[in-house]
């Protein structure tokens, strides 16, 4: 087997977190593209965007060196939907980033800390809604 490094990009882990919270039906992503959801949420506020802040710990692999896992953690805030329950919703949140963080890259995700930074109601889903073409 041919040895050398391999180093994931913390900007990789954050668009993981990303495709992860877009698969929980209660938090709102905005990505300036994709689900119709996504294009509404862009137009309420431009703070619907999630901030992810990465820290990771690389695996280190070599020439006799034992293969150890790297470590990740998250710092992450949302937008939750008015109207769900927030700690489940965050339950949900975190098992989705562990789930696609684990599979993909192989780190172990140590730790993820959320801020609830927003709640998005139903009125400013309304306003934002596009016109319907004729």
């Amino acid at each position: 087997m041919i040895g050398g490094k391999t180093i994931i990009s913390e900007e990789v882990f954050a668009d993981l977190v990303k495709t992860a919270m877009s698969k929980v039906e209660s938090v709102a992503v905005s990505t300036g593209e994709g689900s119709t959801f996504a294009v509404i949420a862009k137009k309420v506020a431009d703070r619907v965007v999630p901030q992810v802040n990465v820290k990771k710990t690389d695996a280190v692999t070599g020439e006799g060196e034992q293969v150890t896992i790297g470590h990740v953690a998250f710092e992450v805030k949302v937008t939750v939907i008015y109207g769900a329950n927030i700690p489940d919703t965050i339950v949900k949140l975190r098992e989705m980033i562990v789930k696609e963080v684990e599979t993909i890259t192989g780190y172990q995700v140590d730790k993820i800390d959320v801020l609830v930074e927003k709640l998005l109601k139903s009125d400013e889903l309304e306003l934002a809604k596009p016109e319907e073409k004729l």
